[in-house]
Formats: C-alpha cells, structure tokens, sequence
C-alpha cells in the first residue's frame, strides 16, 4: 500500500475514494498530521492514482466526481438490501422447525423410519422380527445378477427401501436428527420437489454402491444424509445467495465421522453408501458454477 497525496477535508477525501472505486482503484483515506492522507493497496495502480489526484485537485468541482459519490451510494443501498435478503434466506434449525408445516416430506420421512423401526423392532436382521424383509435391496444374493433378478421381478422399489431400514436406537436416531436439520433446510429454501428428486437420486446412488461394496443386507438413511450434507456444504461456498449453510463446526464432525467410519474406527457401517452419496452430494452442490464457468470460457 502507497501514499499518493494528501486532501484538505474529510469530504474531499471520501468523494475522491469514491471516484477512485469507479475506476476499480482500491483506495484508503484516514486522517494524520498533514489532512487526509490518501492510500493506494495495489503497486500497479499507483502511477493511475496519482493521476487521478492530481486531476481532482485541478477542478474537484467537477461532475464526474459528484455522480461518482452517487454511483457508491447507490452501490451500499443495493448490497445492504443483497444482505437483507440473504439474511432472510438463511434458516437456522430451530427457525426451520418452527415452520415444520413448510417441510411435510422431511417429516414424513422420518415418520416412515421411524414405523418401520418399530415394525421390525430395531433389529431387523432377526429372523423372527423380519417383518419388513421386502425392503431389503435384494433377496437374489449379490451381484449384477441379484439385481437383474430383482429387475425381472418387477421389484425395483428395493433400489431405494433400504434407506428406512435402522440398526438400533442409535443409528435411527443420528440418522433422523440430520435429516431433520439437511432435509428440512432444503426442503424450506428449495421445495418439496427438490428434495424428493435428492432423496430419490442419492438413495439409489449409495444403495447401489453399498450393494456392490458389501453385498444385500444393509439398510439406513446415512447415504442420503451424506448427500445432502454434501450438497448443502457445496452449495453454500458456491452459491451463498440460496440460503443454504452449515457451521465449520458441523462440517468437520460430519468428516471426521466420515473417516472413522471409513477406517473402521467405528465398525459395522455402510462405507460404500457414504462415499457414493457424499460424492454425490459434492457434485450436485457444485454443478451450478461449474456451468457458469464452463459458459464463460
């Protein structure tokens, strides 16, 4: 950062910065001994600065510089109204479950798993509790063929169903407690439509990832909840205008889980469906800006 120059007053000083912003000049005026000193951040712009001053000192009475003032008024109004907005647009949990009515699939969903639970009484790999065996991905073994048999069959909802499958009290209730928290914020900000698509998209993804990974018998929504933690994740740092956000707090917990999980830190869970759904997730968050930077190159 350069010293350019000194201005009598504070108001010749803020209008000059302001004219300085129209022609991209980032530029400082603070107060010292001599009057209002005025500073230039970037060495490349210093010898247009300079100019510049030496200009505004010649004839400061000049229109251009009044306009310039209006055009940096106008600028702040219009962002502190872009701010208002946003803020609007951004729910906290508790703001989204204070209007619950606005996410009747986020509770609905968590309604489903949490009968199926009960019907299967939390241990749905008991044969005498097996009430919701239909469920299960396949009953064709593992493979390409199970799945082929399972097409032939007709029962393709099984590429989706296991997703309300819980193991344990535990397992339903993280499970439901960040569909509640991803799900809901989604559902508020983008709609019904929108979050069915995701759950229907990411649950066949990670299902099928799963079945390929460890064979048939898994179940859980945790696939999708990693989608739609990474959607939201990638959303938000690509687009901070939907509305859409999460906690640096919230997005190491949901990684270093990750992790545990992956290294069998915590044994016992659906790696594969994780991994398709967080990856997954990234993508369809990112897609909006990788399009615009794809149209501008």
């Amino acid at each position: 950062m350069r010293l350019i120059g000194h201005l009598k007053n504070e108001a010749a000083a803020r209008r000059f910065a302001d004219y300085l912003a129209s022609l991209d000049i980032r530029s400082l005026v603070e107060t010292d001994a001599e009057g209002w000193a005025v500073w230039i951040y970037s060495e490349d712009q210093i010898e247009s600065g300079q100019q510049a001053l030496a200009a505004y000192q010649l004839n400061p009475a000049d229109a251009k510089y009044q306009l310039a003032t209006q055009a940096a008024a106008l600028s702040e109004r219009q962002q502190r109204r872009e701010e208002q907005e946003a803020a609007k647009r951004i729910h906290t949990p508790g703001q989204i479950w204070s209007q619950s009515g606005r996410a009747p699939l986020t509770l609905g969903l968590i309604g489903v798993c949490v009968a199926v639970a009960l019907l299967d009484g939390l241990n749905p790999m008991d044969p005498t509790l097996r009430n919701m065996h239909w469920l299960w991905f396949s009953e064709n073994g593992g493979g390409v063929s199970g799945v082929v048999e399972d097409l032939r069959a007709g029962q393709v909802w099984r590429w989706l169903t296991p997703i309300f499958i819980h193991f344990g009290l535990i397992h339903l209730f993280f499970n439901m407690l960040w569909l509640r928290d991803l799900g809901g914020q989604i559902e508020t900000r983008q709609g019904t439509v929108k979050l069915a698509l995701m759950v229907v998209v990411l649950g066949v993804g990670s299902n099928f990832a799963q079945y390929f990974w460890g064979g048939p018998l898994f179940g859980g929504m945790s696939g999708v909840v990693y989608g739609l933690f990474g959607y939201v994740w990638m959303r938000g740092r690509c687009d901070p205008w939907a509305g859409l956000v999460l906690s640096p707090g919230t997005v190491w917990m949901m990684l270093v889980w990750f992790f545990l999980c992956l290294f069998k830190i915590i044994p016992d869970v659906a790696n594969g469906a994780h991994g398709a759904g967080l990856v997954l997730g990234i993508l369809w968050g990112a897609a909006p800006r990788a399009r615009k930077l794809f149209r501008s190159s």
